[in-house]
Parts: structure tokens; sequence; C-alpha cells
């Protein structure tokens, strides 16, 4: 999921910390399943412009026109659960931010079918990695 707006370091900090996430590896932000930082991430949100990495010593200037949400399968936990935290914190930062609108894959307007087409996506993923565990 990508997001595009004014997003401002503040206001994104202040969003993202109230949400659970933690500034971790690679220098960008990491929802854990443990929202103290603790237990396997879940997804991750990393700036969209080069160098795509935040730097807290400077929030107080930092301004980017978008962001990127995102999360790696398989999850040590339910991917439909995961995905659902990551589209709802999504909503959540861009209803924070100034003009600022939550984009699919495709960085068109997410919409509820593609919402539904994710959740397709993550479940025949997860239905494949279930069959291939049973026959190994």
């Amino acid at each position: 999921l990508f997001f595009s707006g004014d997003i401002q370091g503040v206001i994104l900090l202040k969003t993202v910390t109230e949400l659970g996430f933690k500034l971790g590896d690679m220098d960008i932000f990491h929802r854990h399943e443990d929202t103290s930082g603790k237990g396997p991430i879940l997804f991750s949100m990393a700036n969209m412009f080069n160098p795509g990495v935040f730097n807290l010593d400077e929030i107080e200037t930092f301004a980017t026109r978008g962001v990127a949400l995102f999360m790696t399968l398989p999850l040590k936990s339910d991917g439909h659960k995961a995905f659902t935290m990551m589209y709802n914190a999504a909503n959540k930062i861009a209803d924070a931010m100034p003009r600022a609108a939550v984009l699919d894959g495709n960085r068109n307007p997410i919409t509820k079918q593609s919402v539904q087409h994710t959740y397709q996506k993550i479940r025949e993923f997860e239905r494949r990695q279930h069959v291939a565990a049973r026959q190994s």
C-alpha cells in the first residue's frame, strides 16, 4: 500500500508511534506482532523517495510526498489479519496528513475490490504454503 500527500515528519512520527511502529532495521519503521517492538514483523513502512529511509534526528524538518507500507509473506502469524492491520494503519496515517490518499500497489486510489483481491492473493499463498508443508 502506498499513500501520497503532504507528509510531515512530526505528524508521521506521532501517528506511527501511536500505531505501534518502531524505527528499526534499514532505518525504516516496522510494526511487530507486539506493539513493544518484540516478536515477528507484520509489516513495514519506507519512504517512497530515495534513499527510502527515516532519520529521527531530522524528523522535525522531514517531509515527503509518499510512503509505502508493505508486508512480506510468509508470515509467522495470520496474513489476513496482518494485512487488515496494515490497511487500517495506512488509513489512519493518511487521515492524519493533509491531502493524503491511500493507493494500491499500482498507485491507484485503493478500492474495496483491490482490498478483496489482496485478501484472495494472501489466502491463496497461505493455502499453497500449507499444502507444501503437508507434502514435506
